[in-house]
């Protein structure tokens, strides 16, 4: 796609009416004869850049966006303020971007953002979680109802091995997250039903968290005292996990994993914390998040509708496309971490800092 020479004022104008047009296309399916990859400008935004998870996706956004030969427009950081995050995005769609991805702050504060971008034509990709309203070309994500019914079924298979199983008298804690996000609700849902369906015999006690170590500390605490036998716990996230094993080691409960007495513990994330926890013998197992695919997921699925392909719904090897009432999702399927894989390369916490 080649532009004429103006003058800089009406040279973006015409750019943005050009890609406009392109995008246009690429909503009604047609195929575009002069696809050129560096057309493709995107517009990236963490929810900030304080922890591994975050620096990571962004640095394997950024390699697997040029390995396609997109154009990066920019990626500012907006430190965890969903205003910020909005402002940046729109900032962008000014600047040229024609597609945006993005790690949403809040599932309802993007929705401006979205439906700015669907104004102008622009190509909405989500990473990690969905926004509330709008459409997206696509979101992203692990399949967080799998990444629990795993947590369960590696729950039920060390369970066996207790004397509890024998006897019906197995109690497992589960810590959710927040279930007012569709992450908590997942985890959750997958966790509890799977624990359920697999051993309905196993006493299963639930408490909210809000994703707060904190939190998750006073209900170890509180079940522990009620409930001195306790057989296991799942958490919705490693976060809680250093916070939950100082509760079971002041309660007498703290012995490491291999060890008869010790109260199971399988969490989901797959941090490098998380992963030195299992080496260390202070977590069981881990489900670890496909944060790694997620960057070059997204990069294929860019090239795709920009070429004028569809993502269809179904089945995937990798996972599934479901249709949502924003769009469609590609939920990826997550790796269960135990200390057989946990030196894997293909995890990604052990991509940190590589």
């Amino acid at each position: 796609m080649k532009f004429p020479t103006l003058p800089i004022s009406r040279r973006r104008a015409a750019s943005t009416v050009a890609f406009g047009a392109l995008f246009l296309a690429i909503a009604a399916g047609t195929a575009l004869a002069e696809y050129k990859a560096a057309d493709v400008r995107i517009g990236f935004t963490p929810k900030f850049l304080k922890d591994d998870f975050q620096t990571l996706m962004l640095d394997l956004s950024k390699k697997a966006f040029d390995a396609k030969g997109f154009t990066l427009v920019g990626a500012p950081d907006p430190n965890g303020d969903i205003a910020a995050e909005v402002d940046a995005l729109q900032n962008m769609i000014a600047n040229g971007a024609n597609v945006l991805v993005f790690a949403p702050i809040d599932a309802a504060g993007i929705v401006p953002a979205v439906k700015k971008a669907n104004d102008a034509n622009v190509l909405v990709f989500s990473i990690d979680d969905a926004p509330a309203g709008g459409k997206v070309t696509a979101t992203v994500r692990a399949d967080n109802v799998d990444a629990g019914v795993q947590g369960a079924k590696e729950m039920v298979k060390r369970l066996q091995a207790k004397p509890c199983w024998t006897d019906n008298s197995c109690i497992v804690l589960e810590l959710q997250g927040a279930l007012t996000t569709p992450n908590g609700r997942d985890r959750s849902d997958g966790f509890s039903k799977t624990l359920h369906e697999l051993a309905p015999k196993v006493n299963l006690i639930q408490r909210p968290t809000e994703w707060t170590a904190d939190m998750a500390a006073d209900a170890a605490q509180n079940v522990l005292t009620q409930n001195p036998s306790l057989s296991g716990i799942f958490m919705a996230s490693e976060l809680m996990a250093s916070a939950v094993n100082a509760q079971l080691t002041n309660a007498g409960k703290g012995a490491p994993v291999g060890d008869p007495n010790s109260v199971i513990r399988i969490a989901i994330d797959g941090t490098p914390q998380g992963l030195q926890l299992i080496r260390g013998k202070a977590l069981d197992a881990t489900v670890s998040q496909p944060l790694s695919a997620y960057a070059s997921k997204t990069a294929d699925l860019i090239e795709l509708v920009s070429k004028g392909g569809k993502i269809e719904i179904g089945p995937r090897d990798d996972g599934q496309v479901i249709d949502t009432p924003v769009g469609p999702q590609y939920q990826l399927k997550a790796t269960l971490v135990t200390t057989d894989n946990v030196d894997s390369p293909d995890l990604w916490a052990n991509k940190v800092g590589k």
